[in-house]
């Protein structure tokens, strides 16, 4: 099946007159897909895709993370498991345990298990591939026990052979390429694989990561609406692209900055998290911040709208969520799913690269910069 795929650069609203955004500005990126499948959107909060393992298959939905390594989901004898959904191991016939155990944690929640082999497919989908996940003995601290079953780690660790080069090298799909589509509701979005569109790789600008583990990115510059604020990262020069993470997590200046500077003076305040108007003046409507970063030859603009969570159902009275706060301890930020929104992002395992789509050339050298000194020692 084909199908048209969307994706929101500067959306000022979908609801009309009345409302904070009048009138819908759609940056349309124009495109088939021979090769995805469709992810469900739950609540701004998770992207899921639906799996089956084994054979017998067994299905699973899965929240699909570009921040984290490892396919997982919960083994039929894990006692410390608040997820309900199970694989039992009885009667399949590829099931492999190679004897090894592995533990990850991740921003919130942690898990451990098994490592073993077996078939897993993408439902609907060509890909049906035989590599090594876990099989969780505990898991605890997720969110959403009663939505996810498990999470289908995608990142460029190395260590790690994932679904899409599996599937490549049995010839299932012409390239190892991935990608997501992430869209607001009520637009799907997708995961994209394998034979992509022409239309859609002919809009790619290759990006670098300066990480070898992670789809991390330097940063050569960081605006909000217009202006400048790059002196506010101090040493936090890079970002994660991470799809398992609902927030943009900046700096605590820039965070202050954008609270302070930015949605205060627009009407937002603060009760637990960030809330704004979601129906605002036309006098807030200046301060709201559209956040645009350099990564490397490419500007990306993150638009206030990409930020909110619910706008679509009034969250409390005619508030809605600001997906936004800070780390004070790692040493970069990470760009979670509204940045996602505003982009396309290709990711090419083996070659380390990612092509972003939607963004705009900003004439800078794509090759040596702060932060790659990993990779040069990896290579050398």
């Amino acid at each position: 099946m084909q199908k048209l795929i969307l994706i929101t650069s500067l959306v000022v609203s979908i609801f009309g007159e009345n409302t904070n955004y009048a009138q819908t500005n759609w940056n349309t990126v124009q495109g088939t897909l021979s090769m995805n499948s469709t992810l469900e959107n739950y609540e701004q909060t998770l992207w899921l895709v639906y799996i089956s393992i084994g054979v017998p298959a067994q299905n699973f939905t899965v929240q699909i993370d570009t921040g984290s390594n490892i396919l997982w989901v919960p083994y039929t004898d894990c006692s410390r498991c608040d997820i309900s959904t199970r694989y039992n191991p009885n009667g399949q016939e590829y099931f492999q345990p190679n004897g090894s155990t592995y533990y990850q944690a991740y921003g919130s929640g942690e898990c451990s298990g098994y490592v073993a082999t077996d078939i897993v497919s993408i439902q609907d989908t060509v890909i049906n591939t035989t590599f090594a996940m876990m099989f969780a003995t505990m898991e605890q601290g997720f969110a959403f026990p009663t939505v996810m079953d498990g999470i289908m780690g995608i990142s460029n660790n190395q260590s790690f052979t994932n679904i899409f080069q599996t599937s490549f090298n049995a010839g299932q799909i012409p390239t190892e390429l991935y990608g997501l589509v992430l869209n607001q509701s009520p637009l799907e979005s997708y995961l994209i694989f394998g034979d992509i569109d022409p239309n859609l790789m002919s809009q790619v600008q290759w990006v670098i990561p300066n990480d070898i583990y992670r789809w991390k990115l330097f940063i050569n510059s960081f605006t909000i609406n217009g202006k400048d604020y790059s002196s506010l990262m101090g040493s936090v020069q890079s970002a994660i692209l991470d799809s398992g993470t609902t927030d943009l997590l900046v700096t605590e200046s820039l965070y202050g900055v954008l609270l302070q500077d930015y949605l205060i003076p627009a009407g937002c305040f603060m009760s637990g998290g960030i809330y704004c108007p979601c129906q605002s003046t036309a006098d807030s409507l200046a301060y709201l911040p559209n956040i645009t970063v350099s990564f490397n030859v490419v500007n990306v603009t993150i638009p206030f709208f990409n930020l909110l969570q619910g706008y679509y159902v009034a969250a409390s009275g005619d508030v809605c969520q600001v997906m936004m706060s800070y780390l004070s301890g790692p040493p970069f930020m990470v760009f979670g799913d509204p940045a996602l929104l505003s982009i396309i992002p290709i990711f090419n395992k083996t070659a380390n690269q990612i092509g972003i789509i939607g963004g705009v050339p900003n004439g800078i050298p794509n090759g040596d910069y702060p932060g790659n000194d990993e990779i040069d020692e990896a290579e050398g």
